[in-house]
């Protein structure tokens, strides 16, 4: 029983010293509002000077399509998740950066630094878009950079697509000479049996069976080229099968999204009521004491 009695009035007591502190604060606020109000105005017009010091910055912004290659099932050049993470690749990126004409070493151009900084990549939820930005210290430099950036991906996914695109017109010349020799081959052996047939002795029974079992099957590897030849022709032209691109015209707002003056502002403010607040209790727990 006085256990709990005990503990009832160590809690009362907590609480009321907390009550007690906050009032004390308060009370503190109260008596140095001056000092918080000029502290909040002083980190407020810093915060604003601040922002107007910063160099400002445009973000570009552009939405890719993955490519995907001529094969059956239609398969994509890259999975999205792994090509967005191909731009944080320094690879990829110096490339981008040799056909801006900035230099690779970040630490020598400011330019460089934000470039590899804010160069991000956004894979598309089950669909074969990236979403890619990237900022700069101008409208046109965003562009361009974001520009070289899609192309470095384009030119890497080209490497890949090449080989596949080479090997299915290979096989497309290849089916067209063997179609043209099937082909020609057949006329000759239907000329031969013509031939043979329309003597006056008469084609003997042996030799014009085995020349319409041979003719049978030229037919036969005449149909195998010919839907050979519409498969090829339908992967090669198939609507599904393109290398990545550009979606839509890389965009870049007129305004820089960075510094923003109501992010500047915020932060002074809060940082001035921080400042302010200490001082206040500062100035109070430093008075002199009124003796008694």
């Amino acid at each position: 029983m006085s256990n709990n009695l005990s503990h009832g009035t160590d809690a009362t007591q907590l609480e009321n010293t907390e009550l007690t502190d906050l009032a004390a604060i308060l009370g503190s606020f109260k008596r140095h509002w001056l000092v918080l109000l000029a502290c909040i105005i002083v980190a407020t017009m810093a915060a604003i000077a601040l922002k107007f010091t910063i160099a400002p910055q445009w973000q570009a912004s552009a939405t890719i399509q993955i490519g995907q290659l001529p094969i059956n099932p239609t398969t994509l050049i890259e999975p999205t998740a792994q090509a967005a993470e191909r731009f944080k690749q320094r690879q990829l990126q110096d490339y981008a950066l040799t056909a801006v004409g900035l230099p690779l070493n970040e630490e020598s151009d400011a330019r460089t630094g934000l470039f590899r900084k804010t160069l991000k990549a956004t894979p598309g939820k089950n669909t074969d878009f990236v979403d890619v930005n990237v900022a700069g210290l101008s409208q046109e430099e965003a562009k361009n950079s974001l520009n070289a950036a899609v192309q470095a991906l384009v030119s890497v996914h080209n490497v890949r697509l090449a080989p596949m695109v080479k090997n299915l017109n290979d096989r497309l010349e290849a089916n067209t000479r063997e179609m043209l020799q099937a082909t020609t081959e057949k006329a000759r052996m239907e000329a031969s049996l013509k031939n043979a047939t329309s003597t006056p002795a008469g084609a003997r029974f042996e030799p014009s069976v085995v020349a319409i079992n041979v003719l049978a099957k030229q037919d036969e590897q005449i149909r195998n080229l010919t839907n050979e030849q519409a498969a090829l022709m339908d992967l090669r032209t198939k609507t599904d099968s393109f290398p990545t691109m550009l979606v839509d015209a890389i965009y870049v707002p007129v305004k820089p999204y960075f510094p923003k003056l109501s992010i500047f502002l915020a932060i002074g403010l809060i940082l001035g009521a921080i400042a302010g607040a200490a001082i206040a209790i500062f100035l109070d727990r430093n008075r002199p004491k009124a003796s008694s």
